[in-house]
């Protein structure tokens, strides 16, 4: 395919069938061509091939990276959404919080290991409450927790920050990461 546009992003939420026999789908794409917050956007998208509309039902969720090909749908209509009609998709990574991932916690869990030793710290599904947001800053995952009044902060390899607590937020861990990782704090 030459003339379609090919897009990486982050699927923003949970797949939606588009139809009652599941021929046809609808996903929100998160792209940032450059990591920073300000550049993103979010792009609905549109499924109409029965097989991939399958894989992109059963096999995808919210956090996983993906590359979209297809073509840009103009509105019709004064203040609808352009949107991606997508002819290919395809997985480059899953999200880095998987509650299957329990490996630093059963390293923790045995006590012959320090924290240094277990590697990136993910929470499972045990760590997590039910109310709160997973939401993803470029390169960053944040859960915010309301019961908490929390946030904390991820890398995209699993690399724990810290948490914010009220009144900090987790931009001022993620701008305080970020200035160490370039030599300015």
């Amino acid at each position: 395919m030459t003339d379609g546009i090919v897009l990486d992003g982050y699927l923003d939420e949970e797949v939606a069938a588009d139809d009652t026999v599941g021929t046809r789908a609808r996903f929100r794409l998160i792209v940032s061509p450059t990591d920073e917050l300000v550049d993103e956007m979010v792009l609905p998208c549109s499924v109409a091939d029965s097989e991939l509309t399958n894989a992109v039902l059963n096999e995808l969720r919210p956090g996983d990276h993906v590359r979209v090909t297809g073509y840009l749908g103009l509105p019709r209509i004064s203040g609808h959404p352009m949107w991606l009609q997508v002819l290919t998709l395809e997985l480059l990574g899953t999200l880095p919080l998987d509650p299957a991932d329990d490996d630093a916690d059963n390293q923790a869990d045995a006590g012959d290991t320090t924290a240094a030793d277990a590697g990136p710290v993910t929470p499972s599904s045990d760590t997590l409450s039910d109310v709160g947001r997973l939401e993803r800053y470029g390169q960053y995952i944040v859960w915010s927790d309301p019961d908490l009044c929390a946030d904390t902060v991820w890398t995209k390899s699993g690399e724990l920050l810290g948490t914010a607590v009220y009144p900090d937020t987790c931009t001022d861990l993620i701008d305080t990461h970020q200035r160490r990782a370039y030599g300015d704090a």
